[in-house]
């Protein structure tokens, strides 16, 4: 009888050692999670090509609400911002939509780092007017057709010119084109409100403003088209890699309009 009650004693300890265990490991608390990087009360200068606002935007958005940091963004022409820069307006990232400014701005010794980020490609686009005439980009040489293309201060103005003058179009469609504005935002403007035909610019705007696109242009023929960015020297260069590792690491929100990543 003594051992059996020894035995039973032995049990109950041995279940309230595990249990005093058990609530042990219960209480101990997680590691805690890696503090979020913060800038608060700093303002980042940011410069982006203007047919990068729609993604853009979302980023700074979530960029400002994470890091607690200001952005102050200019939209504008890449070839323009280019200038801005050359001539050391304050700026500390910096987005082109042609890579030939960030190595211009490289051999001025301007940038702190740069990268390649994002591709993307020409098209031909068509208004609702538009629709009825175009179909391809032969189509341009028409009678009576209207075009826009960007102004050749703006990449996209550049590639459109390329697209038309390699595929041996340029002599018959230049007296169609009726407008040359600054940025690729405003020829997505012209076509969607249908003042003119046609027009020419990225894949990745067309689709932010859900237009009609009737041809894909081969980069054979426009050029490859890339997208880069670049930390300029002398300014928060903490801040501006920080928002370049928060745009690549959500580049989904670029991917959304067609854009690729640069691989």
């Amino acid at each position: 009888m003594k051992k059996f009650l020894s035995l039973i004693l032995s049990a109950v300890l041995l279940c309230g050692l595990l249990l005093t265990a058990g609530c042990g490991q219960q209480a101990s608390s997680p590691p805690p999670e890696a503090e979020k990087i913060s800038f608060s009360g700093q303002t980042l200068n940011l410069y982006v090509a203007a047919g990068m606002k729609k993604p853009m935007d979302v980023i700074i958005k979530s960029f400002q609400d994470e890091t607690g940091a200001a952005v102050a963004v200019n939209y504008g022409p890449s070839g323009g911002l280019f200038a801005q820069i050359e001539q050391s307006q304050p700026c500390d990232l910096y987005y082109s939509a042609d890579w030939l400014y960030i190595e211009k701005l490289e051999e001025a010794q301007k940038i702190e780092k740069s990268s390649k980020f994002l591709k993307d490609n020409i098209v031909l686009v068509v208004s609702e007017t538009g629709q009825s005439k175009v179909t391809n980009m032969d189509d341009l040489a028409k009678s009576g057709v209207t075009v826009v293309i960007a102004d050749p201060q703006a990449p996209v103005g550049v590639y459109a010119k390329n697209s038309i003058e390699n595929l041996g179009l340029w002599e018959k469609v230049s007296p169609n084109i009726k407008a040359m504005p600054s940025t690729v935002n405003q020829v997505a403007i012209m076509i969607k409100e249908d003042q003119l035909d046609a027009g020419l610019i990225y894949s990745s705007v067309a689709n932010g403003n859900k237009l009609k696109i009737a041809e894909v242009i081969d980069e054979k023929y426009s050029g490859e088209i890339v997208f880069g960015t670049a930390i300029i020297k002398g300014g928060q260069k903490d801040l501006a890699a920080a928002f370049a590792d928060h745009a690549v690491k959500n580049i989904a929100e670029f991917e959304k309009y067609g854009w690729k990543a640069y691989e």
